[in-house]
């Protein structure tokens, strides 16, 4: 009770905090679900002093906020709004132009708690979503809300719930903090989609009035101070250094040999399976049954699913990666709605640091004549001279680490497509399921790379083949 007591003061400490960063309103909401007045808002953006009090407190930078497993291709902005009682967050925004977009509400252990996807938004007007209906024009407008309770049986109509905590089979309540996350995949512009942020507006539950409106910012507080620091350039000299040779030898215990990929469920999952590759020794733990299970972590996207294939370069200085590429909206010769994901890619990441060196999404891989993608991976100086699109294989750097850990991301895959990542149950084999989209990890020398002739088929064939016990 002690401690419920002190929650609900700084929860109230954080209402004073955020009313006086909030621009004070007049006008009431209407109170609809999906909005009225205009069909596109007004979200236009201001500039505060050093960014301070911004609505969106972080932006992702591929040098600074390179942390909790991001996708270079998809641009995150976060929030932290108090869960003030008898309130809720209002959301005015845009659509973007853009592959996708989404929020998310996280635990204090960054996972999701809940999330809308574009499709499910629906707009101030109708048939305007470019996100549902084939061939409409971005920029039209929606509004979503953010409840701070449980989230019911039925669920009101744009609106996102986190007032819970997941823990194990049971549940808590959350009134301190919310943590919100808008994500844009593949902008058409890099940023923004073309539109302004969504505009965060704290109202009364019931939308009778405002209580106050957060301003939007050009550049947030994090990770540049408003835009004040100088862009580093880290993370690109990280991906074109040379790792000591010297130092190749030395034992990474997450990696395994040979390599196997996993199914990411959850950390719980997660640590049980580094485990067992320090081990090399299955561990008889069913992680499902744990407290703090489920629901991913890392600030992870309720509509992606992913895999891990963890390597090291103690077992090689080259790695390959293969498995059957799915479809993807926006392919050529794929109609709208049809495709069997929305968005995938596949990231070369380092453990420790969470850090992505680089990325390669769909629509950059290349793929063979029997519709395989093929990832190399090693230093950018001993890239094989055959590593090339050229010969349908995609390159990424190891980067300046002993390690490397491919993230494969599957976004909204369609219920029709059976072998997705999502439909695989925790403690099944991931091959049973997916098949030949089930990617499968080598090492491999330079010399036998190089040697293997102009298909990506033959190359990773004579790989294998060298790399087995």
């Amino acid at each position: 009770m002690k401690l419920m007591r002190s929650l609900k003061i700084l929860s109230l400490l954080l209402v004073v905090i955020c009313a006086s960063a909030c621009s004070r309103s007049n006008s009431s909401s209407t109170g609809d679900s999906t909005g009225g007045g205009t069909d596109s808002g007004n979200n236009s953006s201001t500039s505060l002093p050093l960014g301070i009090g911004c609505a969106w407190t972080v932006v992702s930078d591929a040098d600074v906020t390179n942390v909790l497993y991001p996708d270079s291709a998809a641009m995150y902005w976060l929030g932290v709004i108090p869960n003030i009682p008898g309130a809720r967050l209002r959301i005015d925004g845009q659509y973007p132009n853009a592959r996708y977009f989404s929020f998310n509400v996280y635990d204090p252990l960054l996972r999701p708690v809940d999330a809308v996807a574009d499709t499910q938004i629906a707009p101030k007007i109708s048939g305007r979503n470019p996100f549902s209906n084939s061939g409409v024009a971005y920029g039209s407008g929606y509004r979503a809300y953010v409840d701070f309770t449980t989230k019911p049986d039925s669920p009101a109509a744009n609106t996102i719930y986190s007032g819970s905590i997941n823990v194990g089979n049971s549940t808590l309540q959350n009134p301190l903090l919310t943590i919100l996350a808008y994500r844009i995949y593949v902008p058409a512009d890099g940023l923004r989609g073309n539109v302004n942020l969504p505009q965060l507006t704290i109202e009364a539950a019931d939308g009778s009035r405002d209580i106050g409106t957060l301003p939007n910012c050009n550049a947030p507080l994090l990770p540049n101070i408003g835009g004040t620091l100088p862009s580093l350039g880290l993370n690109t000299l990280l991906a074109s250094t040379t790792y000591p040779e010297v130092l190749s030898a030395l034992p990474y215990p997450v990696a395994t040999y040979p390599t196997s990929t996993r199914v990411f469920y959850g950390l719980p999952d997660s640590y049980i399976g580094i485990l067992e590759n320090v081990t090399g020794t299955p561990l008889p733990i069913d992680t499902s049954s744990l407290p703090l299970t489920g629901g991913g972590g890392f600030l992870s996207n309720k509509d992606n699913a992913y895999t891990t294939t963890a390597f090291g370069r103690d077992h090689g200085s080259l790695f390959l990666f293969r498995a059957r590429a799915p479809t993807y909206r926006s392919e050529s010769g794929v109609s709208f709605d049809k495709e069997q994901t929305r968005y995938w890619s596949i990231c070369q990441n380092e453990f420790a640091t969470q850090r992505y060196v680089a990325c390669v999404r769909d629509e950059q891989i290349p793929l063979d004549d029997q519709g395989f993608y093929t990832v190399a991976v090693s230093d950018v100086a001993l890239r094989p001279s055959n590593a090339t699109a050229e010969h349908d294989i995609a390159f990424l750097p190891w980067g300046a680490y002993p390690d490397g850990l491919l993230i494969y991301r599957q976004l909204l895959a369609s219920k029709d497509f059976a072998p997705a990542i999502r439909n695989v149950p925790q403690g099944t084999d991931p091959a049973s399921v997916m098949g030949d989209y089930l990617p499968q990890g080598t090492y491999c020398d330079r010399s036998v790379f190089e040697s293997a002739g102009p298909k990506a088929a033959d190359i990773f064939a004579a790989c294998l083949a060298a790399a087995s016990p």
